[in-house]
């Protein structure tokens, strides 16, 4: 389960954007008068096509604003900064800032970037298709995306602060680079890190079987929101006794998220299911979308329990 903390660094865009708009139009007034020195105020603020009318003109111009702000880069570099970070059910929404100081376009077919936190500890990396989307040289694009639940590396973070950078091909991370030598999507993978937290998992509860004589517990592994409106979950169900236990026909789970408010309720039939003496069986319950009780669960903190009844 992944725990952040709350506090999640906002750009601040409804406070600045008149500043931002007026120092923006002085700016063009200045360049217009040959008075602005090569700096960040000269990379042009470029939208991709079918992004721009996901930015409203207001945004642009504290874009424009937060971009001459930025350290600046120098000739034939490419950048990657943070720009804004929000918390979502599947994972957290990074808007980030891509820019092309080269001479030519760049062509990028897939993008592997590293989020880190205010303590520099790595927090999540993710592989993003980019269908050969062009940069334009001597540009700056706003870019949006979203880092899964499933590719976190850390169970909590101090996200305070953050930035974000390039994973590349020896290993490094880096927020600049000159040359495009990005790790190759073969090699980028979670499935061997997800492995070792799987098999980490399962040595903890079984730990918890020796120490708790005697109990049948249900313990939450993964949830997911599928786009039907059902919920997927998880579980493990683990028997603490010597003796085989054969669960019941109708058994009803509940399910909550951070704020401890009931997301789903329902009953499932598990009477096929025999759990063999100290052991741990792993289980997956599909929540119906009628089930639903909450839209829009905070699953940053959850827990499943297992009831008599429910409401």
């Amino acid at each position: 389960m992944i725990s952040f903390f709350k506090k999640l660094r906002s750009s601040g865009a409804a406070s600045e954007a008149e500043t931002a708009e007026n120092t923006v139009k002085k700016e063009e007034q200045a360049e217009a008068a040959g008075e602005v020195e090569e700096t960040n105020t000269r990379m042009k603020l470029y939208f991709l096509p079918g992004h721009d009318k996901s930015f409203s003109q207001e945004e642009g111009y504290v874009l424009q604003f937060f971009i001459s702000e930025l350290s600046p880069i120098a000739e034939g570099q490419v950048a990657i900064d943070g720009y804004k970070i929000e918390q979502e059910v599947n994972g957290l929404k990074l808007t980030l800032i891509l820019r092309n100081n080269m001479d030519a376009d760049i062509s990028l077919e897939r993008l592997p970037l590293v989020l880190q936190d205010a303590n520099q500890n790595t927090v999540a990396r993710s592989m993003f298709d980019m269908k050969e989307t062009v940069i334009p040289a001597h540009s700056a694009v706003p870019l949006r995306f979203l880092f899964p639940h499933h590719d976190f590396l850390v169970p909590q973070a101090d996200l305070s602060s953050w930035k974000v950078g390039f994973h590349m091909e020896d290993g490094s991370v880096r927020p600049v680079v000159s040359e495009l030598d990005f790790e190759p999507a073969v090699h980028f993978s979670m499935r061997e890190y997800m492995e070792k937290q799987e098999q980490q998992v399962t040595e903890n509860i079984r730990k918890a079987i020796q120490e708790t004589e005697a109990q049948i517990n249900f313990i939450g592994a993964a949830v997911d929101d599928a786009e039907d409106g059902s919920l997927v979950v998880d579980l493990f169900l683990r028997n603490g006794r010597t003796e085989e236990v054969a669960l019941k026909k109708d058994m009803a789970f509940v399910l909550r998220d951070a704020a401890g408010d009931v997301v789903a309720a329902q009953a499932f039939d598990l009477s096929q299911v025999k759990l063999a003496p100290k052991s741990v069986t792993r289980w997956k319950l599909v929540y119906d979308k009628e089930s639903r009780k909450k839209q829009n669960p905070d699953f940053s903190e959850w827990s499943i329990q297992a009831a008599e009844h429910f409401g």
